[in-house]
């Protein structure tokens, strides 16, 4: 940006200047080239993602992206609530969002770094299940479904126990009473649930554990997704408009595209519009610089556009 005189000292200095980069705008990487999917490897991520006798895997999305948009949309948002109740609106009241995607995941590694930091344990990849919290992981129902179960928490444990008839499991027997006691005995309780999960079909298991109240849930694709009655209830399908290719009067289509989130009560907002067509303010743009219609239709003539 800078090279094209668009960098924050080239501008008003009352804006608030976001960037998004892989590393961030300072240290020895500032330069260098950073997809999410590298990065998120540096933040840490990748390490404890997958199973410990495999390599590392990654999610089937970009994590990194996504995560380094919200971080920057945030520090928008404090950067300009700053300024407001300092009304400081003059020249100097701007100042610089730098969002790594690379900082934006290590935000996310949780306790990852004082773990090693003051025990020096780095922390592996566990598979469907977490470092340190037991009861908690996926199992096969027999239906073949998989289902998430949460039974960590001692009254949340103690209810999955006695839900499954198991309850000499409970917290009355001293290798299950407390958290450190169920980790160290984490095969035993996970043997039993998976046990108990894969000779009932899915929907009776998460009867059994809503009625118990312990967390429990399909693991969905994004079909199952469209046709959860939950999301049809919070309104999370929404249909934006788009303009055809041409971008000059083309034919109008609807996309479905997720619903704003977090939802605001008194603004919730909703996507009207699903963004231009490519190329729809070439024109509109390029007469703001001056150029004419002649020129313009130079360009196109060319391909330059």
């Amino acid at each position: 940006m800078e090279k094209w005189g668009l960098g924050p000292a080239d501008l008003n200095q009352n804006l608030i200047y976001t960037r998004i980069s892989g590393y961030g705008q300072t240290g020895p990487k500032a330069t260098h080239a950073g997809y999410a999917s590298v990065c998120e490897a540096a933040a840490g991520f990748r390490s404890v993602n997958g199973y410990p006798d495999r390599p590392p895997v990654r999610p089937n999305i970009s994590l990194g992206d996504s995560l380094a948009g919200l971080h920057a949309a945030f520090g928008t948002v404090m950067a300009l609530l700053y300024r407001l109740k300092t009304g400081n609106n003059g020249s100097s009241g701007g100042q610089v969002v730098d969002a790594a995607i690379t900082e934006s995941m290590f935000n996310m590694m949780e306790g990852c770094l004082t773990e090693y930091a003051h025990t020096g344990q780095i922390r592996p990849p566990s598979g469907s299940t977490i470092s340190g919290v037991v009861p908690s992981g996926t199992f096969k129902a027999k239906d073949n479904k998989y289902i998430v179960i949460g039974g960590n928490g001692n009254s949340v444990y103690n209810r999955l126990v006695e839900a499954m008839g198991k309850e000499d499991m409970g917290l009355g027997n001293p290798k299950f009473a407390t958290d450190s006691a169920r980790c160290e005995n984490e095969k035993e309780v996970m043997d039993v649930i998976e046990k108990w999960v894969e000779e009932r079909g899915s929907e009776e298991v998460l009867k059994v554990m809503e009625k118990a109240r312990v967390p429990a849930g399909l693991i969905m694709d994004i079909a199952d997704v469209m046709e959860d009655e939950q999301y049809k209830a919070r309104g999370m399908f929404e249909k934006a408009k788009i303009v055809g290719s041409n971008g000059n009067g083309g034919e109008e289509e609807e996309v479905v595209v997720p619903r704003l989130s977090p939802v605001l009560s008194k603004t919730p907002g909703s996507t009207k519009w699903a963004g231009p067509s490519l190329g729809e303010h070439t024109e509109e743009v390029l007469r703001e610089f001056g150029l004419s219609g002649k020129e313009i239709q130079s360009l196109r003539d060319c391909g330059a556009i």
